[in-house]
């Protein structure tokens, strides 16, 4: 999101910095109205209820889970392919991330987030579905046809909910760190499948996000 443009876009930045920090339900228009620094009416001109800015912020969620659940464009995949994949998943949802803390109080006061957001998990099981049958058919994993749906769910709930467990046990931080646990915790579940001509770089990147 273009955080220069004009007062509306000012407006929806704000807004989602406010949501990642705050939680929407605990964040009024005149909360941000007065981060903005501008009256609560020229807020209200641009969005005249909360629900319009979170349609809004939802809509460039989706676009940027387009991207994200974009399928690999290599006819081998490999495990950086895999490595890329991971960080634009991870940048997607620390961006959103409120849609994530706030699921179901969002999902019961704004049915649409519910709906995107399911239709988001089952698209990010089959990307890791894809990712992980990839890495097999090149000799990276040795993972079977009937382990690979069942690990990429695994992987999904990993990334889109690992963070809220980690909240609840107590294990507290920035969303840079959170972003560094999820990765690493994903890339420790791979580790049992790993071929002897992975294993050592997947070990290598595992390595690099022990927080």
């Amino acid at each position: 999101m273009d955080m220069r443009g004009d007062t509306r876009n000012r407006i929806l930045v704000t807004s989602l910095l406010l949501f990642n920090e705050h939680g929407e339900p605990h964040t009024s228009t005149n909360d941000i109205a007065d981060e903005l620094d501008i009256s609560p009416g020229n807020l209200h001109y641009h969005f005249r209820k909360k629900s319009m800015l979170v349609d809004a912020l939802l809509e460039e969620f989706r676009a940027d889970a387009r991207r994200v659940l974009a399928p690999p464009e290599a006819e081998e995949v490999t495990i950086d392919d895999f490595w890329m994949f991971l960080h634009l998943l991870l940048e997607c949802t620390a961006s959103y991330r409120f849609l994530f803390r706030d699921l179901e109080s969002l999902a019961e006061s704004y049915p649409s987030v519910g709906r995107s957001l399911g239709h988001f998990a089952k698209g990010l099981a089959a990307m890791f579905e894809l990712y992980l049958r990839g890495l097999s058919a090149n000799g990276l994993l040795g993972m079977s046809e009937d382990d690979s749906p069942i690990a990429a769910r695994n992987l999904a709930v990993i990334a889109l909910f690992s963070d809220r467990f980690d909240t609840l046990t107590g294990k507290t931080g920035s969303a840079d760190d959170s972003a560094l646990r999820i990765a690493g915790s994903i890339l420790n579940a791979l580790k049992p499948f790993a071929a002897a001509s992975g294993s050592a770089y997947i070990n290598d990147l595992a390595a690099h996000y022990d927080v």
